[in-house]
C-alpha cells in the first residue's frame, strides 16, 4: 500500500479558530516512508514528555501498524451510524479509511451533521457519549487540518458551548424523564454520566481538552482536578477496572488524547503518568500476543490479539502470526506519538530474570470514588509466576463475578501462546474465563497450585488446546504442551476426559465455533467431601524433557491428604517445594507457601517480589513510585502532590 504525499497550502486550509495555522506552512501528517509504509509524522517531542525508543523498535511498530491497515476490511464510505455512541465504531472506521487514502468519503462522513435531538444545542455536533467524544477530540486535533474551515470552526464553537459550564449533570433540554437508557433523555446531562474507568477517562480528558482549547477556564480547572485525583489514585491503590482484558486499552485511548493534545505541560505529564502505569499493567499480563490473568471485566478475551492484547501488540510484538482481524481502535494508537518506556517493553517480552514470582493487589471496582487516593485496603490479592516457557496467574478465590481468577499462557510456535483456563463453570460473566460455581479457594506458590471446593460434587473444567497430549496415570493427569507440561493430581475427583458438552458450551457461540483450536477437559468430585485439583507445572529448564518430568512427578511428587477431614490439603512438587490450602467458610483461604503461612496483610503492594524477593516491576501501596527493571533498562516514575517526574536509564 502506498499513499502519495499530499501537500496543502496554508491558505487552502484557512486559520484554525485559535489562529495556529495562520501563516504557517501545512505539514502533511500522513505520508509514506522510503520502505513504502504509511507513517504518521508527529511534531517533535521534547525530552520531558518522551520515552526514548530504539530506531529498530520504531520501524517494527510501523510494520505492525501497516499490517493492521492492510488487514482492516475496506470501508468504501460505509462506516456506520452516528446514533448515541455508534461513533465508537463509525469514526475509527472513517479514520482508518482516511489514513489508507480514501479521504473524500471519510471527510464527508466525519463532517456530517449529527441529528440526534440532544445535539441541537451543540450545533449538531455530538459531545455526549464517552466513546463519541473521545473520537471527536481526535477528529478535531489530529484530523482537524484536513477538515473544511467552516466545519472546523463549527466544531470549535460547539465545544465552546459544551464546556462553558461543567457538562456533567448539567440540565439538558432534551431530558424526557425516561426510565431506561443512557442518553440525555434519560440522564439529564450534557455528557455521559457512566463511571467505569474507561468511560471516565474518555469523558474527563475530552472535557478538559476542549475547555482548554476554547478558553473555558473554570471547566478546565475543574477537570484538571479530577484528572489529577484519578491519576494519583492509580499510583496509590490502582484502578477499579484493573488490567481488564477487554477495557484496559479503552482507558488508554482516553489518556492518549490528554498526552497528545494537552497544552498545559503538567497536564500532559499527567497523561503520560497514566499511560506509563497502564502500559506497565498491560505488560505484566501480556505474553507473546495473548493476555493473561487475573483481570477485571474479562469478556472471554482468549487467544492472540484478543481484547487489550491487540493494541498492546503494536508496541510489544513477540507474536509469530499477524493480526488478521484488528480491532478498529488501533488507529488511535497509531496516530499517537506516545511510546511506553523501554523497560516496560522488555517486561512485556519477559526479558528479565526468570523464573520470578510477583505478588500484586487490586482495589475494588469503586475504589477511585474514595478520597485522598483510594481505599484503606486492597480488595484482591494476585499471584503471578513467570517461568521460561509460560506464565500463570491466580486469585485466592478463583473467578468472582466478572473477574478472571486463573489463566496460564504457554509458548506455542503456531499462535504465540496457548491459553489454559481452570474454572468450575463453563458459563461465567462472558464465558469460561469467569466461570465459577461458587466456593472456589486457591493456593499458589510458584509452579504449584491447589484449587479446592467444599462442595463434594463440584465439576472442574480446564480449557486447553487440542494439540495438547493428555495422559491419565492413576489419580494424576499429565498434559503435554509444546514446551510446558502439567501434572494434575485429582483430589477426590474423577476425570471425565475431554468433555463434549463442556466444549460445546465454552467454545461455541450462536452456533459458531469461536475457539476451533481448543476444547475442554473436566473432572468431577466423587461426592465424598471437599474436592479439587492440584497442579504442578514443568518445562525444559526444570526437567529437560517431558519424560523426565513425568518420571519425577511419579517418583517425587506427593499429595498430602492426611488432614482432608480438617479441610486441609498439601502438595509437595517433584522439585521439593510445597503449597498448602486450608478451606475457610468465607473470605480468603489459609495458604501455606513452602511451609510458611501466607500473611495477606503483607500482600498489599500493587506489584512486589514474592517473599521479599526480586521483581521486574514494583509499586508499593500508596507509595507513588513505579519502578520497572527489564532488558537491562530501568524506568522510574513518581507521582507526588499531582506532579509527575520520571527517568529512563
Amino acid at each position: 500500500m502506498r499513499i502519495a504525499r499530499l501537500l496543502i497550502p496554508a491558505c487552502a486550509l484557512g486559520a484554525a479558530p485559535d489562529g495556529r495555522l495562520a501563516g504557517q506552512a501545512f505539514v502533511e501528517r500522513i505520508a509514506t516512508d522510503n520502505a513504502g509504509r504509511i507513517v504518521v509524522r508527529h511534531p517533535p517531542l521534547e525530552d520531558r514528555f518522551r520515552n526514548p525508543w530504539p530506531a529498530a523498535w520504531e520501524s517494527d511498530f510501523w510494520d505492525r501498524a501497516n499490517q493492521r491497515l492492510d488487514a482492516f476490511p475496506p470501508a468504501a464510505g460505509r462506516y456506520g451510524s452516528t446514533y448515541f455512541e455508534n461513533e465508537k465504531q463509525s469514526y475509527p472506521n472513517a479514520f482508518i479509511d482516511f489514513v489508507k487514502g480514501n479521504r473524500e468519503p471519510a471527510l464527508k462522513f466525519l463532517q456530517a451533521d449529527d441529528n440526534d435531538p440532544w445535539n441541537a444545542q451543540t450545533l449538531k455536533v455530538d459531545w455526549y457519549a464517552c466513546f463519541t467524544i473521545r473520537n471527536q477530540v481526535r477528529k478535531y486535533f489530529f484530523f482537524g487540518p484536513y477538515l473544511d474551515p467552516a466545519y472546523r470552526q463549527r466544531l470549535f464553537d460547539s465545544a465552546r458551548i459544551w464546556t462553558e459550564k461543567d457538562p456533567l449533570w448539567r440540565p439538558n433540554p432534551s431530558w424526557k424523564q425516561r426510565q431506561e437508557g443512557w442518553t440525555p433523555e434519560t440522564m439529564n446531562s450534557w455528557v455521559d454520566v457512566r463511571n467505569t474507568d474507561n468511560l471516565r477517562a474518555m469523558r474527563e480528558c475530552a472535557v478538559y481538552l476542549m475547555a482548554e482549547e476554547t478558553g473555558n477556564r473554570e471547566t478546565q480547572a475543574a477537570y484538571r482536578r479530577r484528572i489529577e485525583a484519578y491519576v494519583s489514585a492509580l499510583y496509590a491503590t490502582g484502578m477499579g477496572e484493573w488490567d481488564s482484558a477487554n477495557y484496559l486499552s479503552h482507558t488508554m485511548t482516553g489518556y492518549l488524547q490528554l498526552y497528545d493534545f494537552a497544552k498545559d505541560p503538567q497536564v500532559r505529564l499527567l497523561g503520560k503518568a497514566a499511560l506509563d502505569f497502564l502500559f506497565t499493567a498491560g505488560a505484566v499480563k501480556y505474553y507473546r500476543g495473548s493476555y493473561g490473568g487475573p483481570n477485571k471485566r474479562d469478556y472471554n478475551n482468549i487467544g492472540p490479539y484478543a481484547g487489550t492484547a491487540g493494541e498492546l501488540a503494536l508496541y510489544f510484538g513477540d507474536c509469530p502470526i499477524p493480526d488478521r482481524a484488528p480491532y478498529r481502535d488501533f488507529i488511535t494508537f497509531v496516530t499517537s506519538p506516545y511510546r511506553p518506556p523501554e523497560a516496560v517493553v522488555h517486561l512485556a517480552r519477559k526479558n528479565h530474570v526468570k523464573p520470578v514470582e510477583i505478588l500484586a493487589s487490586k482495589p475494588s471496582y469503586e475504589g477511585w470514588f474514595q478520597k485522598d487516593g483510594g481505599e484503606d485496603r486492597p480488595a484482591f490479592h494476585e499471584t503471578t509466576f513467570i517461568g521460561h516457557t509460560y506464565q500463570v496467574g491466580t486469585l485466592p478465590t478463583g473467578h468472582v463475578g466478572d473477574v478472571n481468577g486463573f489463566r496460564l499462557l504457554a509458548d506455542c510456535s503456531q499462535r504465540g501462546a496457548d491459553t489454559l483456563i481452570l474454572a468450575t463453570s463453563t458459563q461465567g460473566y462472558k464465558g469460561i474465563s469467569t466461570g465459577a460455581a461458587g466456593g472456589d479457594l486457591v493456593a499458589h506458590y510458584r509452579n504449584l497450585i491447589l484449587w479446592m471446593n467444599a462442595k463434594p460434587d463440584t465439576t472442574f473444567f480446564l480449557f486447553l488446546p487440542k494439540h495438547a497430549a493428555i495422559e491419565d496415570d492413576g489419580a494424576t493427569t499429565l498434559i503435554r504442551l509444546e514446551t510446558t507440561w502439567l501434572a494434575i493430581h485429582r483430589i477426590q475427583a474423577r476425570s471425565n476426559g475431554i468433555d463434549a458438552a463442556a466444549t460445546q458450551a465454552a467454545c461455541f457461540s450462536k452456533g459458531q465455533n469461536v475457539f476451533p483450536l481448543d476444547h475442554v477437559w473436566s473432572a468431577r468430585g466423587t461426592g465424598t467431601g471437599a474436592c479439587g485439583l492440584a497442579l504442578e507445572i514443568g518445562e525444559p529448564q526444570t526437567h529437560g524433557d517431558f519424560s523426565a518430568f513425568r518420571a519425577a512427578v511419579k517418583a517425587k511428587s506427593r499429595l498430602g491428604l492426611e488432614r482432608l477431614a480438617e479441610q486441609r490439603v498439601d502438595l509437595t512438587g517433584c522439585l521439593g517445594e510445597s503449597v498448602g490450602l486450608a478451606l475457610t467458610d468465607g473470605g480468603l483461604p489459609r495458604v501455606f507457601r513452602n511451609g510458611h503461612e501466607h500473611d495477606w496483610k503483607r500482600h498489599w503492594a500493587l506489584w512486589a517480589g514474592a517473599d521479599g524477593g526480586p521483581s521486574p516491576v514494583r509499586l508499593g501501596w500508596k507509595q507513588g513510585t513505579l519502578r520497572v527493571e527489564a532488558g537491562g533498562r530501568t524506568f522510574e516514575g513518581t507521582l507526588k502532590d499531582g506532579t509527575y517526574t520520571f527517568k529512563n536509564d
